[in-house]
């Protein structure tokens, strides 16, 4: 079977991209604006690290649970082979850059996050081909409850709109909303669709520019609930995920790490924050 007759066959009802909005270019200029801006004027931070395993062992001492038993669930093996599948069953020249894929590390912790915080609302800025989401619905799924918002700029080119959150398996978006703009739009009005109720876990992983994750962080912390958790990617980009160190976190932590078994490409070095309220 061709590469591409696999991806439609993941696609049975074969239903055409959602159309655009006449908000999206607005909002996809105005992040290209701030990404400018960021690149002539932000500069990177190198903050103090931790590798990968010392991490997980203090958020499983934070938190409490068995993140040795959580990590070699099935469910986590069975989302990670499904989505290394359908990312190399995705052409080069066509689809997001594979870049934009959350990578293993940060998937496998999202999964692990939720399983030991067991969200009722968790919350993700960034989709792409739904890398993160798709882990995070495997853990609500296994945890028997939760919902997961996304926010993400719906793809402006119609081929790649084709692909947009394509590693959401449908049996798990019974569970999944997704709220199509820029989170500056987004986040004030999801708060209040949800019933201004807090969050339990949030996930950072769209635009990283000092601006935009400054903004989604101010918003998120008054809602994220004691003991949430928020994961945060490319912190390294700029100071915007060390300010949050000044609220007096539970725990407050940069991994740097590389991985070992990528869900794409070859292994390559990871940088995410995390943070226990």
């Amino acid at each position: 079977m061709s590469r591409r007759v696999k991806l439609l066959s993941m696609n049975p009802t074969n239903e055409p991209p959602p159309p655009r909005h006449p908000r999206d270019f607005l909002d996809s200029t105005a992040g290209y604006a701030d990404a400018f801006f960021q690149r002539l004027f932000v500069n990177r931070v190198d903050y103090d690290s931790t590798s990968w395993d010392e991490t997980v062992r203090e958020v499983e001492k934070t938190l409490g649970g068995n993140a040795a038993k959580v990590l070699s669930e099935p469910a986590l093996e069975k989302a990670e082979s499904d989505v290394r599948n359908l990312l190399a069953d995705i052409p080069p020249d066509e689809g997001f850059h594979k870049k934009w894929a959350a990578d293993s590390l940060l998937a496998r912790f999202s999964y692990l996050a939720c399983r030991l915080v067991k969200p009722e609302v968790a919350v993700e800025s960034g989709v792409a081909y739904g890398v993160s989401s798709a882990f995070i619905l495997a853990a609500m799924e296994e945890n028997g409850w939760g919902r997961l918002h996304s926010v993400d700029l719906r793809p402006l080119r119609r081929n790649t709109r084709r692909f947009h959150a394509i590693a959401v398996p449908e049996k798990s978006k019974e569970r999944w909303s997704f709220h199509p703009g820029s989170s500056r739009r987004i986040l004030p009005k999801l708060f209040s669709e949800i019933g201004g109720g807090e969050i339990d876990f949030f996930l950072h992983d769209s635009l990283h520019t000092l601006r935009n994750m400054r903004f989604e962080f101010d918003e998120i912390w008054p809602r994220l609930r004691s003991g949430g958790l928020i994961v945060a990617d490319d912190v390294e980009r700029n100071g915007a995920f060390g300010e949050l160190k000044k609220k007096e976190p539970s725990l407050w932590r940069v991994v740097r790490d590389r991985e070992t078994h990528p869900l794409h490409g070859n292994k390559a070095p990871v940088t995410f924050g995390v943070v226990v309220k």
